[in-house]
């Protein structure tokens, strides 16, 4: 008897959440985006905090060290004209102009959730890794250096590798969003250019690949958040309007 209940109430307590996340209300949508966000958030800062640990032992120095050497192995002149620009595309001319173009296009057309989603974005992924580089103030690699970076910041995380990741990726986010038939290619576009942002930045000889995955963590941890703040904000606006 006590199985047959206990049977009983797993079978209601199934079958009520079934209905939370099958239902299109505010409360199961919102609690789906805000629990899968909180989720990646959390693993993003958990592997951050893997290599942090690991830079500040000096567990990953021989490893740091090993790798670039073997980069610079495969230094010829069209891979350094092909690095270079893939650098670039993550440097603060081009980031920046992207960031306002949208943000210029989102306000003409009102689209405020776009607008405060892509600020969240932009200049909270800044400040965090301008914060973050300025608590470790790491040396950057005195190897050899592709391009002169006149910044003078720390090296971790790489700053291109963070920003560069939150900007592509809220936008790739966004065109995901308005072309869903094209989802599948436009992350791919995405996460194949976030990938040589990266290895561009060790390659020109300016960053560890310890600065390079550090950079990847934290941008994917805050990407996430941004996105988590245009859903949401999303959703409310979407309530708003069923309910004139």
């Amino acid at each position: 008897m006590t199985i047959f209940r206990f049977r009983q109430k797993a079978s209601q307590l199934v079958r009520f959440w079934q209905r939370q996340f099958n239902s299109h209300s505010f409360f199961s949508l919102q609690s789906l985006v805000l629990i899968k966000g909180i989720l990646l958030s959390l693993l993003s800062v958990g592997v951050f905090l893997y290599i942090t640990d690991g830079v500040i032992d000096l567990e990953t120095r021989d490893w740091d060290l090993n790798i670039m050497l073997a980069i610079q192995k495969t230094h010829n002149p069209l891979l350094d004209i092909l690095m270079k620009s893939f650098s670039n595309l993550a440097g603060p001319v081009v980031l920046v102009g992207i960031s306002v173009g949208l943000a210029i296009k989102f306000w003409i057309r009102r689209q405020r959730t776009e607008l405060f989603g892509l600020v969240v974005a932009a200049i909270g992924g800044t400040l965090l890794n301008l914060l973050i580089k300025a608590f470790f103030n790491r040396d950057r690699p005195q190897m050899w250096a592709l391009i002169n970076d006149h910044m003078n910041t720390s090296s971790y995380p790489s700053g291109h590798v963070t920003i560069g990741l939150i900007i592509y990726g809220f936008c790739g986010y966004l065109l995901a969003r308005y072309f869903p038939r094209w989802r599948g290619l436009i992350y791919l576009g995405i996460f194949l250019m976030v990938l040589a942002i990266g290895w561009s930045r060790m390659y020109v000889g300016l960053h560890w690949p310890t600065d390079v995955l550090a950079g990847y963590a934290t941008g994917f941890a805050w990407l996430n958040a941004s996105i988590l703040s245009f859903e949401i904000g999303k959703h409310r606006e979407e309530m708003r309007r069923n309910n004139f």
